[in-house]
């Protein structure tokens, strides 16, 4: 009997070890996995910051690019501007601008080219209030342009445009080579905003007429 007694001690004993080591195992497993999991997400932390680093990082640089070509495309589109056949004079740098306008004779057969426009008509077209008027005109709208003043230049810029039956301007062009430093842009830009004229007229009837107006930039 007392052996019997022994053995079945013996027998739970270990039995209650066996499921004593059981929780330990299983608790060990845990805490690597979670150890594992973190170390993971850690890891997946630190690519994700690096990929944000580097995409702000090309962001930066390339916005730096943008930056530095500015200074050059300005420059480039302040030479182009001051293209033609005008040049500086130191000796006028700084000076008061200002424009003389002169009307043109014309001359030539009183006939109309095939888009019926005149070249010459017997009645010449005129502004409102005549040469004095159109002096005025020009001298109340041109702003002779910072470009010019600053470099000194002066320039003669030679307008055409078509005149209708009812004295409207139509289709202002430059004529010829331009004087450039913004002076054929302020010339045509004062041009567009010109109001009727007389028309020009041939044997009393009005016509299209092509006239070309001389604007001389002075400095003074």
């Amino acid at each position: 009997m007392k052996q019997t007694k022994v053995l079945g001690v013996a027998v739970l004993l270990v039995g209650l070890l066996a499921v004593g080591c059981k929780p330990q195992s299983d608790s060990s497993s845990t805490s690597t996995s979670t150890t594992d999991t973190t170390k993971i997400m850690t890891v997946d932390s630190n690519a994700m910051n690096i990929t944000k680093d580097t995409m702000s990082a090309k962001g930066m640089m390339k916005d730096s690019g943008a930056m530095a070509s500015s200074p050059t495309d300005t420059a480039a589109t302040k030479n182009n501007s001051m293209k033609g056949m005008a040049k500086p004079n130191v000796a006028k740098k700084g000076k008061k601008g200002k424009t003389n306008i002169t009307m043109p004779k014309m001359s030539g057969e009183m006939k109309p080219d095939a888009s019926g426009i005149y070249s010459n008509v017997d009645y010449i077209p005129a502004f409102p209030g005549g040469n004095k008027g159109l002096q005025k005109f020009f001298d109340d709208n041109l702003v002779y342009p910072a470009q010019a003043t600053d470099d000194g230049v002066e320039g003669t810029v030679k307008v055409s445009f078509t005149i209708d039956e009812n004295g409207k301007i139509i289709s202002p062009i430059i004529d010829g080579t331009n004087e450039g430093y913004g002076l054929d842009d302020e010339a045509l830009r004062v041009v567009k905003k010109m109001p009727s004229w007389t028309p020009g007229k041939i044997k009393g009837k009005p016509v299209k007429t092509k006239f070309t107006l001389p604007v001389r930039f002075e400095l003074n």
